[in-house]
């Protein structure tokens, strides 16, 4: 039996793996049984990692730690091996302490771990008290020591001259109500990016009108990381946040966020919240409504409904595609933005109508947004009926096409039961939604508390 074999074995007789005909699945509560289809190790310095995907979803489990790790999980030893910790109340020194006291000497020691002796001379004589997570662990690893034992022991996390994370939460654990929120709140008004300027790492970007929203957001980001330092700035009526730490972007990804421009890369709901608990659906959908979603009042006595609006850029078109978009830009009404913008648009039924009869531009014009069509197998799964509606075909400012479709929930069961189950978190549109569910629901004046 070869390593990979006993450790499969040694994870069945926990309980954490499970094998039938064949097949390996990963156990983990509030979960279905996660299939595995790739399986393999991985060295790391001086510790083996058993790698497990399922459909892409990366599973760690750190063999000498003893330790499997789920992806919404993420512990100071997955970081990045050159960020900079700093360990509370002078602990990395009598760490050192105790590592030069079993080699001998500072060189000892230092050839015992592969590095160089300017390494720890800095931190041993007081002149730094950080160290990089790969010379932490490595330093663990000598003393024989855990590294999960430390989740608690960091003081915060740098990368250059600025605190990244002050009092860090290890592990970061995104399959909570509050990691939902974030999820949530990235794939509406947030987004991460690529920084091209800083060798590619992640940067996470939020920006809205509504400083509640921002408050709301910067809470649930502390709750789940610690105090993350946040640059902000305002431009016209908005407030954008800009989070430069890797870290935030990177544990997002894991769990399925969407990287870039979502109407650009059409992506969909995040596989944490697909395959999460109702309660994580629920949170995530509550940011996701907050943040994009109107109510409308009507006047009639039972006329209103909830609207959530998403966007989807036409790609990869063909020569004559993009012939037939472009010979509908004369019946496309222009609008016109006070920063100079103008976008164009036209409603799909008036496109259909204009356009000549293809088969595949009715296919392309008609779809909808991935995201749109998670959310609304979300609602469905919690009985909240609705309907979807291909509303636009616009022109950006770029010159990119776009469709904008709308998601309706406008029966009055339906209203009530989003109410109860959801609500939004923005007190403004709550109580919108409590004056429209009063409307359809009062019929001798009482109002629903």
């Amino acid at each position: 039996m070869n390593k990979k074999s006993k450790l499969l074995a040694d994870l069945i007789n926990k309980g954490i793996l499970i094998k039938n005909k064949n097949k390996f699945y990963l156990k983990f509560d509030s979960f279905k049984l996660f299939e595995i289809d790739k399986i393999f190790l991985k060295h790391k310095d001086y510790d083996d990692i058993l790698i497990l995907t399922s459909d892409n979803i990366i599973f760690e489990y750190w063999i000498k730690q003893k330790i499997m790790i789920p992806p919404w999980h993420t512990h100071w030893f997955q970081l990045r091996d050159n960020f900079l910790l700093k360990l509370k109340n002078k602990l990395l020194k009598t760490l050192l302490d105790k590592a030069i006291k079993k080699a001998g000497t500072l060189n000892k020691l230092c050839k015992s771990l592969e590095m160089s002796t300017p390494s720890f001379y800095n931190v041993y004589y007081g002149k730094t008290f950080m160290i990089s997570v790969r010379k932490l662990r490595k330093l663990l690893n000598y003393l024989n020591l855990l590294y999960i034992e430390f989740n608690n022991r960091i003081e915060y996390t740098k990368k250059g001259s600025i605190i990244s994370i002050q009092n860090p939460i290890f592990p970061i654990n995104l399959n909570s109500e509050h990691g939902a929120f974030i999820l949530g709140a990235i794939v509406s008004d947030g987004c991460i990016y690529i920084d091209k300027k800083a060798r590619g790492i992640l940067r996470t970007k939020y920006s809205t009108s509504e400083t509640e929203s921002l408050k709301q957001f910067i809470n649930h980001i502390n709750r789940i990381y610690g105090k993350v330092h946040m640059c902000k700035e305002h431009i016209r009526n908005c407030e954008i946040i800009r989070i430069g730490s890797s870290i935030i972007g990177e544990t997002l990804i894991k769990v399925g966020a969407i990287l870039g421009h979502k109407a650009k890369v059409d992506g969909m709901v995040p596989w944490l919240i697909r395959l999460g608990s109702r309660q994580l659906k629920i949170n995530y959908l509550r940011a996701v409504f907050s943040d994009e979603a109107s109510i409308y009042i009507g006047k009639k006595p039972y006329s209103g409904y909830i609207i959530l609006s998403r966007y989807k850029h036409i790609n990869k078109l063909t020569r004559r595609q993009r012939d037939t978009l472009v010979s509908l830009e004369r019946y496309m009404n222009a609008r016109k933005f006070p920063t100079g913008h103008i976008i164009k648009s036209i409603t799909i039924k008036k496109a259909l109508e204009k356009m000549k009869r293809d088969a595949g531009m009715l296919t392309i014009i008609t779809s909808l947004p991935n995201l749109l069509l998670g959310e609304s197998k979300i609602l469905s799964d919690l009985s909240i009926k609705h309907r979807l509606w291909s509303r636009n075909l616009n022109k950006t400012p770029a010159g990119n096409y776009s469709l904008c479709c709308d998601l309706f929930i406008n029966k009055k069961s339906s209203i009530i039961k989003f109410y109860k189950e959801v609500g939004f978190s923005l007190s403004s549109k709550q109580e919108k939604l409590i004056k429209l569910v009063n409307k359809l629901e009062n019929k001798n004046g009482f109002e629903i508390i």
